[in-house]
């Protein structure tokens, strides 16, 4: 039965009580379309076809020959993209569908590249657009970072980004109407292949073309994204990647943030992305005035629950995930990411610039912490009306959907609690 999204909020901890054939993940290695998906790349491979070939250069060119464009912008893309194609390579880790997926992946965001550098030179006036005090609400995955998002973006005045144009983020058409409509046609047929593909995705989050979602596929097409580590398992890439200079990948991000403003209006955005909690430093020297909104749960509940999540991504690439070795590989890029952030806002020393939203009373008063929010930032308070309507709402992702065995995954209580010590402290998560 669908319950309203607020119980997205309610979603159980995991225990051994759940047993392993009533989990959401039951398969472990290729479903019936991954394994025919791969024997057509491994066909690739052997025909020596482009498809999955995974070489920097034949990527960047093949975006070149798609658009008909040279200007890839600043070529520091170069370095993430090409530690992305070397470790995908590794052909006893990855499956040809992964070198299939990863060619594919890369090509679509150098095209991003190509078409964005187009654009703004047609349109010099967007980079003028100013993004003022722009509400950030980062946390880990699991933490009621959907619900704040959709509640804070209520008010006619402010926006989240929906999943159609981050995948999408290049205006296509001059009539707002026939623009979306596209974007929106080319996002429905790649939730309906992800959909085709794994279909446990409806149960553990629900995505959809017009949905509010994360920003991280903006951030993408710099490929300097954390979210290629965690949930590609990119271990090496992303051991490399936290020296990375992220506030370079900022500032492009923000320049895509103004081609998305250029054709949809709004006086504040509201972005949410666990992504941010790794790379808060550069973040707020880009967006000096930031509202940052920052969810905390115990980590337990957190790891357990999205190393099932991202189990996904890796079993479609690697054809076979051993449960207990994603945990602990999630657990630890957790526990630098809340490190990492940590730091960065203690060096800030303006607590005045960070709102902290404890899940638990997150759960016992949505409505109220909003205007909480609003309170503390100074924000013009927003209809309770407005959010109920949101709250009113349903979805299939909802309390109950998701079930999960957090040793399956190699998560331990007393280990998890034990690592992030410090942070449970800090925050008062005991």
């Amino acid at each position: 039965m669908e319950m309203p999204p607020g119980a997205l909020l309610s979603e159980p901890r995991p225990n051994a009580l759940v047993r392993r054939d009533d989990v959401t993940v039951q398969v472990h290695e290729h479903r019936f379309l991954e394994r025919v998906a791969n024997l057509g790349c491994r066909a690739s491979e052997l025909l020596g076809l482009p498809f999955t070939k995974l070489d920097p250069q034949g990527v960047v060119r093949e975006a070149k020959r798609k658009t008909g464009l040279s200007d890839t912008g600043d070529d520091r893309f170069l370095e993430p993209m090409t530690k992305v194609l070397e470790q995908v390579a590794d052909h006893e880790r990855y499956t040809p569908l992964a070198r299939g997926f990863i060619h594919g992946i890369c090509v679509r965001a150098v095209v991003h590249r190509l078409k964005i550098e187009q654009f703004l030179k047609e349109h010099r006036e967007t980079l003028d657009i100013p993004i003022e005090r722009p509400i950030f609400v980062l946390g880990f995955p699991r933490t009621g970072t959907t619900v704040l998002q959709n509640l804070l973006e209520q008010p006619p005045q402010r926006r989240a980004l929906q999943f159609w144009e981050t995948t999408a983020p290049i205006p296509h058409h001059d009539d707002l109407v026939a623009d979306r409509a596209a974007r929106i046609k080319r996002a429905n047929g790649d939730l309906g292949l992800a959909y085709r593909i794994v279909p446990e995705m409806r149960e553990v989050h629900e995505v959809k073309a017009d949905t509010a979602e994360e920003c991280w596929p903006l951030l993408s097409n710099t490929f300097a994204v954390v979210n290629f580590d965690i949930c590609h398992g990119l271990k090496s890439y992303g051991h490399w990647l936290m020296d990375f200079d992220m506030e370079w990948a900022y500032r492009e991000y923000r320049r895509m943030l103004q081609m998305l403003l250029w054709r949809i209006p709004a006086e504040q955005l509201v972005l949410k992305c666990p992504e941010h909690l790794w790379e808060l430093k550069p973040l707020l020297k880009v967006f000096p005035d930031a509202c940052i909104v920052w969810t905390h749960r115990a980590p337990f509940d957190c790891v357990a629950s999205y190393s099932s999540m991202i189990s996904l991504s890796r079993r479609t690439l690697q054809g076979r995930i051993v449960p207990e070795r994603i945990g602990p590989h999630i657990a630890e890029r957790f526990h630098v990411g809340v490190t990492r952030a940590m730091a960065a806002r203690d060096a800030l020393g303006d607590e005045s610039r960070f709102f902290d939203v404890d899940f638990r009373e997150l759960v016992g008063d949505r409505v109220g912490m909003v205007g909480r929010i609003e309170q503390h930032f100074g924000l013009p308070p927003t209809d309770p009306s407005l959010l109920q309507g949101w709250l009113d709402t349903k979805r299939a992702d909802s309390r109950g959907s998701h079930r999960y065995d957090a040793a399956m995954w190699g998560v331990h209580e007393d280990s998890i609690n034990e690592r992030f010590a410090g942070y449970m402290k800090r925050f008062d998560l005991d």
